[in-house]
């Protein structure tokens, strides 16, 4: 094993690395030096969040009663925050 650290000239163009151990697979994207491509990365992240949370917000409504109704993001957070509540109230008094 050396120990010593190296500093390598940053890449000028994106990357890709791909390193198998067993059967886990893993791709490490090197963006570089490389504006655009960070740009891009940053905007796919954040669609791909959004996208995300609008699909976990949706499962939300469908498991709670009622919530189907609400068109807002606030209030349907409320509604569930609140169906929650009950539902943790509802245990204690069986307890």
């Amino acid at each position: 094993m050396i120990n010593r650290l190296v500093q390598h000239q940053s890449t000028q163009y994106p990357t890709l690395e791909e390193l198998s151990i067993g059967m886990i697979k893993f791709k490490a994207f090197d963006l570089g030096c490389h504006q655009i491509a960070r740009r891009v990365w940053k905007d796919y992240y954040a669609k791909v969040r959004r996208e995300k949370i609008s699909e976990r917000m949706k499962y939300l409504q469908d498991l709670v009663p009622g919530c189907n109704r609400i068109t807002n993001k606030a209030g349907m957070l409320n509604e569930i925050i609140n169906y929650v509540q009950s539902l943790q109230r509802q245990v204690k008094v069986k307890k």
